[in-house]
């Protein structure tokens, strides 16, 4: 299926059922079932009112829904980081998506993913889309052994009740980010799936010159990939721009995809106010990955 998460309208601004009922309404003019994916952002709804209002849009319009990250934060400017050493914003991290996945049973989600986390204690950003700034940072030995642990006890406190999956991150040591090589996840529980990202990819592959990175990733990751975020760029940023709109062989990766396993669900992951892209260019690059997809 093709999907698109509710990042398009942001993290901040509109309500999270508002950024829903806009995505519903495109893939409705597409004429497919809306496959949306609550991404990253700030709530302000009521726990019990927001459960509500998005299971009559699933029964009412057959939505899918998975979750990625977590609208679940202890304060507007609290930035997730499983790996942290920081016993507090650790606990927090986790508390975010255990909240996540109470979230994700109360709406019929089956898919949950997140970021591994970073070698650093605390992360912020200064505006919407900015780089993430790390402070304090602490050894990648330490924040790989604090991810894991944390993910060994979020797939107790999950039960089997949904797949978790973490991120394929950009390879960026300045920012301290973890799982973006091969060799990274070789580090994860069976358990433990991959939400593959596109951009990603092709960004890390630039970064580190190295020709064969996606052909690699894909064949050592395929089995555990349970979603594929689906964004473009040129090589130089991970841009989030919709597919065909950077250099990006979205087809060809697809393809490659393909060999390995049945393609898991799509779901485009761009900016709509970083770069000016309207409903309508949404609507359209959603149509447009179905045909490239279907070949």
């Amino acid at each position: 299926m093709i999907g698109a998460s509710t990042s398009y309208y942001g993290y901040h601004g509109e309500s999270i059922e508002n950024k829903v009922k806009k995505l519903i309404d495109i893939f409705t003019r597409c004429e497919m079932r809306p496959y949306i994916q609550i991404g990253a952002g700030k709530n302000n709804t009521k726990y019990n009112e927001l459960v509500n209002i998005l299971n009559n849009y699933r029964d009412e319009n057959d939505v899918i829904y998975t979750i990625h990250q977590s609208i679940w934060l202890p304060s507007d400017d609290f930035y997730i980081n499983i790996a942290s050493s920081d016993e507090q914003v650790r606990k927090n991290s986790i508390n975010c998506i255990e909240k996540n996945i109470e979230f994700a049973k109360d709406i019929g989600v089956e898919n949950i993913s997140f970021h591994g986390g970073y070698a650093t204690n605390i992360l912020s950003q200064k505006q919407e889309f900015a780089p993430l700034d790390s402070q304090d940072s602490i050894s990648y030995e330490e924040a790989y052994n604090n991810s894991i642990d944390s993910l060994n006890r979020l797939i107790d406190i999950a039960d089997g009740d949904v797949k978790l999956s973490i991120e394929n991150f950009n390879f960026r040591p300045e920012r301290r980010y973890l799982f973006s090589r091969v060799e990274d996840f070789d580090k994860i529980p069976d358990e433990i799936g991959v939400i593959m990202n596109i951009g990603h990819l092709y960004y890390t592959k630039m970064k580190l010159k190295q020709d064969d990175y996606i052909t690699v990733m894909i064949k050592t990751l395929a089995d555990k990939v349970n979603e594929v975020h689906i964004n473009d760029n040129d090589g130089s940023e991970d841009l989030h721009k919709l597919v065909g709109k950077g250099d990006i062989p979205i087809k060809e990766i697809l393809l490659q995809i393909k060999e390995k396993i049945n393609l898991p669900h799509l779901i485009i992951e761009a900016h709509k106010k970083r770069h000016n892209y309207s409903d309508e260019d949404l609507m359209n690059n959603i149509l447009e990955l179905r045909e490239i997809a279907r070949n």
